[in-house]
């Protein structure tokens, strides 16, 4: 009997005991660890990628033949001791190989002289024949503005007056041929030069200009020639960002030096809301 009192009653007396008991205190669970936050790129690094972008930008195309001339001749500058920037390339060559080093030496219309992996490293050197050359891939294409042959100069105040005038006239005589010698409107562009007047501010005002230019004729051929007879003046002056604004027949676009490049979709929409 003890064993099936222990069974049917005890256990369930135990049981018992055991719920009527201080309730057992619940183990914590341990905090969460706090979430990684994003690590934000530091503005000067930001800022530093920027002025290397704007570079890159002042870069002319040239024929692949030029740009290996202008590194053969800053070889030949570096082997009497000058101190100038390591540039690699990369030639992609006809048959779809390519390699990649540093220009020794240079044979204009023959051969180009290549340190294979770099001069300070290099055990093998390659000897190109130019005919078979199509395309040439430069690494921190920044260090190619050391080389002025390769870089867009900068323009002197007289070539933004030129553009200044040249702009309006070329837009107005596209749509309304003829308005100015008709003693009409034309269009005009005016530059207030101060803080645009040195190298960085002059650069950004020119590709402030083509871009005002581009965008208001793409806003006249989206919306008509009748465009142009409600817009007197675009005004260029200095700001601290680079954007368009249109109030009555006056446009204002604002240049900031240093900002990056300016877009022609933007500056058509912010023409076309002042229309409004």
């Amino acid at each position: 009997m003890g064993f099936f009192s222990d069974l049917f009653g005890r256990g369930r007396d135990k049981d018992k005991d055991k719920g009527t008991g201080a309730p057992e205190a619940k183990a914590e669970s341990p905090p969460e660890p706090p979430k990684a936050q994003r690590k934000q790129e530091p503005r000067r690094q930001r800022h530093e990628e920027d002025e290397d972008m704007e570079g890159v930008q002042r870069l002319m195309s040239r024929k692949v033949e030029r740009v290996l001339e202008q590194l053969g001749a800053l070889a030949a500058r570096a082997r009497t001791g000058e101190e100038l920037p390591t540039i690699t390339v990369t030639l992609h060559l006809v048959h779809g190989h390519s390699m990649t080093g540093e220009v020794v030496d240079y044979v204009p219309r023959e051969s180009v002289l290549l340190a294979l992996g770099g001069l300070l490293r290099s055990e093998s050197v390659a000897y190109v024949d130019l005919s078979t050359v199509v395309a040439v891939t430069v690494g921190n294409a920044e260090k190619l503005l050391e080389i002025a042959q390769l870089v867009r100069p900068t323009p002197t105040r007289q070539d933004l007056v030129t553009l200044v005038e040249r702009l309006p006239h070329a837009l107005t005589e596209q749509f309304w041929p003829g308005e100015a010698a008709l003693g009409g409107r034309p269009l005009r562009f005016e530059v207030d030069w101060v803080g645009l007047d040195d190298e960085p501010g002059r650069r950004a005002l020119e590709a402030a200009m083509n871009v005002a230019g581009h965008a208001l004729r793409a806003l006249v051929q989206e919306q008509g020639r009748e465009v142009l007879r409600r817009i007197a003046t675009v005004r260029f002056v200095k700001g601290k960002d680079t954007r368009a604004t249109l109030e009555g027949e006056t446009g204002t676009v604002t240049v900031a030096p240093g900002a990056g490049e300016p877009t022609v979709s933007a500056f058509r929409k912010a023409f076309a809301a002042g229309l409004r």
